[in-house]
C-alpha cells in the first residue's frame, strides 16, 4: 500500500508546469497570430488550456490538504479528485474540441503561411520547455514508483493521486503536440499546402480528447470510492492475521479517502477463549500498530465477529 508523501511533491511538477506553459502559451499566441498556421493555434489553445489545468490542480492540493472538520470527518481528500475532474474536462473542451474544429476549418479554408522563421523558432523553444516540465514530472513518478515497487507504468494505471499524472500527460502531449506543429510548419513551407497544417491541429486535438477522456474515467473511479488495488489488500489481510489473537480476517474493504489516505475496514474472527476485555485490548492494539506500520491508513474499522464453525465429517 502507498506510503505517505508530502504534498510538496505535487506542487513543484504543478508550479514547472505552469511556468513552462504560461511563457509558451504567449509565444505561441504570438507566432500563430503571424504565421497563421493552424497547428499553431491549437498548440496555443492546447498551451492555454494546460495553464487553466495547472491553476485548478494547485487548487486541488490546497483544498485537498485541509484537515477533518465537523462537515468532513474523513478530511478533504477527494477535492484533489474533483478539481483535476474539471482539469480534464477543460483539457476535453478548450484543447482538444476546439483544436479539432479549428483544424476541420482550415481544411476547408487552408490559410497562408507566413512568419516561417517565427513559428520554428517558438516551437523550438516550447519543445525545450515542455519537455523540461516534463522531466520534472517523471522524476516525481519515478519517486513515487521506487518507493511503492512499481514501474512508472503501473503507477499511472493505479495511483490515487491525479496531480502528478495529469501534468505528466500533459507534457507528454505538449512536446508531441509542438513536434507536430513543427512538421506540419515545415511542410507547409516545402508544398505550399495548408493541409499539413490542418491535419496536425486535428491530430493534436484528437491526442488531447484521448488524454482527457482518459483523466476523465480516472477521477470518476476515484470519486466514486474506488479500491485500493487488491495486493494491498492480501498484505494488509496477512498483517492482521498475524496477531496472535485474530483467528481469520473474514472480509476486508479498503478504500481511497484521498491520494495518500485510506479508509479500511475489517470483519475479524477472534481466538477462543477470550473475554470482552482482552477482545477489545487487542484490537485498539492492533489498530495502532499498523498505523503506525502504514500512515497511509487513515481509519482502520476492525469488527469482531463469530467463528464460523468447522464442517463436521
Amino acid at each position: 500500500m502507498a506510503s505517505a508523501r508530502s504534498p510538496d511533491e505535487s506542487l513543484g511538477s504543478v508550479f514547472a508546469a505552469l511556468a513552462a506553459n504560461t511563457t509558451i502559451a504567449a509565444a505561441k499566441a504570438t507566432a500563430a497570430v503571424l504565421t497563421g498556421s493552424p497547428a499553431l493555434l491549437a498548440e496555443t489553445l492546447h498551451t492555454i488550456a494546460d495553464a487553466g489545468n495547472e491553476v485548478l490542480l494547485y487548487v486541488a492540493i490546497r483544498r485537498s490538504r485541509q484537515p477533518p472538520d465537523a462537515t468532513h470527518p474523513f478530511g478533504y481528500g477527494p477535492e484533489r479528485y474533483y478539481w483535476a475532474l474539471l482539469a480534464a474536462i477543460g483539457m476535453f473542451l478548450v484543447g482538444g474540441a476546439v483544436s479539432i474544429a479549428d483544424g476541420i476549418r482550415a481544411l476547408v479554408h487552408p490559410p497562408e503561411l507566413e512568419a516561417f522563421w517565427v513559428g520554428v523558432a517558438v516551437l523550438l523553444v516550447a519543445l525545450v520547455l515542455d519537455g523540461l516540465s516534463r522531466v520534472v514530472a517523471l522524476r516525481q513518478l519515478r519517486v513515487q514508483a521506487a518507493r511503492r515497487r512499481l514501474s512508472v507504468r503501473e503507477l499511472l494505471d493505479e495511483t490515487a493521486d491525479p496531480t502528478v499524472v495529469t501534468v505528466y500527460l500533459e507534457d507528454t502531449i505538449d512536446v508531441l503536440g509542438a513536434l507536430l506543429a513543427l512538421i506540419a510548419l515545415v511542410v507547409h513551407r516545402l508544398t505550399g499546402s495548408g493541409i499539413a497544417d490542418a491535419v496536425a491541429s486535428i491530430l493534436i486535438g484528437g491526442l488531447l480528447c484521448f488524454i482527457a477522456s482518459r483523466l476523465t474515467r480516472r477521477n470518476r473511479q476515484l470519486l466514486t470510492n474506488q479500491s485500493v488495488p487488491d495486493r494491498y489488500v492480501q498484505r494488509l489481510r496477512a498483517r492482521l492475521e498475524s496477531e496472535a489473537e485474530i483467528h481469520a480476517v473474514t472480509r476486508l474493504e479498503a478504500v481511497y479517502l484521498g491520494p495518500s489516505e485510506v479508509l479500511v475496514a475489517a470483519d475479524v474472527a477472534m481466538v477462543d477463549d477470550l473475554s470482552g476485555r482482552q477482545v477489545t485490548a487487542a484490537l485498539a492494539r492492533t489498530r495502532a500498530d499498523v498505523g503506525r506500520e502504514v500512515p497511509v491508513i487513515a481509519r482502520l474499522y476492525l469488527t469482531p465477529v463469530a467463528r464460523e464453525a468447522s464442517p463436521e465429517s
